[in-house]
């Protein structure tokens, strides 16, 4: 009897610790560190807002300036860079401060491809750019996405989708 139990705790032990670790590892997570990020000084976000940032973009297709909660909202979902002027300074030299929320679905897209602010649009790997479905609501996007497969790209603006 005492050999019986000892051999379930042999293996539900590991598989309890396999379980948490795994549950950790899918968790998301917030960033905790800040780090100083330049950008041009002309697409610095005003004083008291924020913006989402995408290193792989360029800077007159980097999504508007919001407000700070919901632009790391948006980034703790679809990822990117929220950045926000460190002083009056940022405007001269490009300085700000920023928490990387990792990367975003563009990945091998030309920012022409990408939705206009607000907007989402479905995209399938296999289908050639120019007959993608149009930009379109969040809400058609994902559930086009959902029914035939594929990736939903986003691109935050001042309107909540």
């Amino acid at each position: 009897m005492i050999d019986k139990a000892r051999n379930r705790q042999r293996w539900l032990l590991p598989l309890a610790a396999a379980a948490v670790v795994a549950g950790c590892a899918v968790e998301p997570t917030r960033p905790t560190r800040q780090t100083e990020y330049r950008v041009p000084p002309a697409s610095v976000p005003q004083l008291g807002l924020c913006r989402i940032w995408y290193a792989d973009l360029p800077p007159e297709w980097q999504p508007p300036e919001m407000p700070c909660a919901r632009a790391h909202s948006l980034a703790e979902k679809h990822g990117g860079r929220v950045i926000k002027a460190i002083s009056p300074g940022s405007f001269q030299d490009g300085r700000t401060l920023a928490m990387d929320y990792g990367p975003s679905q563009f990945g091998g897209l030309a920012p022409e491809q990408l939705p206009p602010p607000g907007y989402c649009r479905p995209w399938y790997d296999r289908v050639a750019a120019d007959q993608q479905p149009a930009p379109m609501t969040c809400e058609r996007a994902e559930r086009l996405v959902r029914k035939n497969g594929g990736r939903v790209l986003y691109m935050p603006g001042l309107e909540h989708q």
